[in-house]
């Protein structure tokens, strides 16, 4: 289990992670107003060059923005005091996963399969 000193490692883990993960959002954001703003940028190549790069920031953006969403439910349910424990067996989950996926929900073994 869980001490009070480690949920409070974790929450302050968690809070450098949101607001770190927030800097690169915005970071990318401006990049993609500054390019949108300057227009064309030369010959075909380098346009379609530009056109892969501003995608590539879109969907770095969206996976970030999901793991978001992942660090607001730990918040969440570190505020809940269920931080910690699996959502599907209400097992304690090891403190080794937690420091390696603070986001976790389950046990490993119980943890869907990633695509």
């Amino acid at each position: 289990m869980l001490g009070s000193d480690d949920i409070e490692r974790f929450r302050e883990r968690l809070l450098e992670d949101r607001a770190n993960i927030e800097s690169r959002i915005q970071a990318r954001t401006n990049e993609l107003e500054r390019g949108s703003r300057e227009g064309g940028v030369g010959d075909q190549g380098d346009e379609a060059r530009s056109i892969v790069d501003r995608e590539q920031a879109i969907d770095d953006n969206d996976l970030e923005r999901e793991l978001l969403g992942r660090i607001d439910k730990a918040l969440s349910r570190i505020d809940a005091g269920t931080y910690g424990v699996s959502e599907v067996s209400g097992k304690p989950i090891p403190k080794e996963r937690l420091e390696a996926l603070p986001t976790a929900t389950t046990l490993v073994d119980e943890a869907p399969p990633e695509l």
